[in-house]
């Protein structure tokens, strides 16, 4: 059969950034398409896919459509935290003239920019540190070398920072020269053959919430490169969703919770000074996480301090890496539950219901919800099923004494 444009389009993309475009929604692709189209006057798709080869520019443009650059200052506290204690480590250890550190992909900035401000505020000046800011988006790099941010850059509880190293003028909030200079933006996929840092080393390392959009394939051949590049002590930080990926791999999870850092297994762990970054001190003794850890268990601590989002973003990739699960759609209703989105939680729970259809918690769920719609037809119908299951699941003579 033969492939047609969007398919040969979508393969060529996947080469390009090594994207599974599944990860990213269905129609991640045929919008991106659609906007290049509008801004090019472009009717037909055809016409399109023809002009994205004959011309690479217009390929890299369109990547900048489907990458995704969701991103703020200090997403996250606690990596920023762990690397602070890192960082007075090395100092105290005399490691060497410069703590080299590498933010891919650093999208429009505010992560590398963090990691600048982290350092300075723990005392490492910046003759002492060397970031180097990796990403494929062109349109991301230039908002980055820009240096100029809107209100949703800052989503944090405790932005002091953005009263000590930002300048409020009417184009948005400017980074203070220092920390823009601090910071080495290369636009490069880490994918690529000739990926311009292959000779470097680092000493951290910031990888968050780029494996879960590649597949399989590519997600091993990252583990690897990010193996190369580390230093044989050195300190990964993933996304929430994304430890899972480094299970075959020689890195371990490092005894950070919640930092979601790995460590290769040969590497001794450097035990951290108490130090308070944000108000926070964390023990200097922790617990290692467990390898079987999975998606849904961060989900559940995550969702449990209140960290909505990361845990609906842990229970996405547990489904996508392991198909519909019962367990993973009911959190996800509970979740959005705590979220004041009852319509939402209730289409989750159907699912559940779907799943296994003697699941009392989740029938349970479903009637409360909708008794607090108003709808009380809905609530007697799931009232009465929850407890016609609930009948039958009871073991035999129960009920009768």
């Amino acid at each position: 059969m033969t492939k047609s444009g969007h398919d040969i389009l979508k393969d060529r993309l996947r080469r390009a950034m090594g994207i599974d475009l599944q990860t990213v929604g269905h129609n991640s692709l045929r919008n991106a398409v659609a906007r290049r189209m509008r801004v090019l006057g472009i009717k037909e798709t055809r016409q399109y896919y023809e002009l994205t080869e004959r011309r690479a520019a217009e390929l890299d443009e369109l990547i900048d459509e489907v990458a995704v650059n969701e991103t703020w200052f200090f997403r996250d506290d606690t990596p920023f935290t762990v690397l602070q204690r890192y960082s007075r480590n090395w100092l105290k250890r005399g490691r060497g003239s410069c703590l080299r550190i590498l933010s891919v992909p650093c999208a429009s900035g505010e992560e590398p920019y963090s990691i600048a401000i982290a350092l300075l505020e723990a005392g490492v000046n910046g003759p002492l540190f060397k970031i180097d800011a990796i990403d494929i988006s062109y349109r991301a790099l230039r908002l980055a070398r820009r240096g100029i941010y809107g209100r949703n850059s800052f989503r944090g509880r405790n932005n002091f920072f953005q009263r000590k190293y930002f300048q409020k003028t009417k184009a948005g909030y400017v980074i203070a020269k220092h920390i823009k200079h601090s910071v080495n933006f290369i636009r490069a996929n880490i994918l690529a053959a000739n990926l311009p840092i292959l000779n470097s080393r680092y000493d951290i390392i910031f990888c968050r919430n780029l494996l879960i959009y590649l597949d399989k394939d590519n997600q091993k051949v990252v583990v690897s490169i990010l193996d190369k590049l580390l230093v044989d002590e050195g300190l990964i930080f993933t996304g929430h969703a994304e430890p899972g990926a480094f299970a075959d791999s020689v890195f371990i999870p490092a005894p950070y919770p919640k930092a979601f850092a790995l460590t290769r297994r040969s590497a001794v762990v450097c035990k951290p000074d108490r130090v308070s970054y944000n108000r926070q001190i964390l023990p200097p003794s922790l617990p290692v996480q467990p390898l079987w850890f999975t998606e849904l268990d961060t989900a559940r601590e995550l969702a449990d301090t209140g960290q909505h989002e990361e845990a609906m973003e842990c229970c996405e990739q547990y489904i996508r890496r392991h198909g519909p699960d019962k367990e993973a759609y009911f959190l996800m209703g509970m979740i959005l539950t705590d979220m004041d989105e009852p319509r939402l939680a209730i289409r989750m729970l159907k699912k559940v219901v779907y799943l296994d259809p003697n699941l009392v918690k989740a029938i349970e769920m479903l009637a409360l919800l909708y008794k607090g719609l108003g709808d009380d037809n809905n609530y007697r119908v799931f009232k009465q099923r929850a407890g016609r299951v609930a009948a039958r699941n009871q073991p035999a003579g129960k009920g009768s004494e």
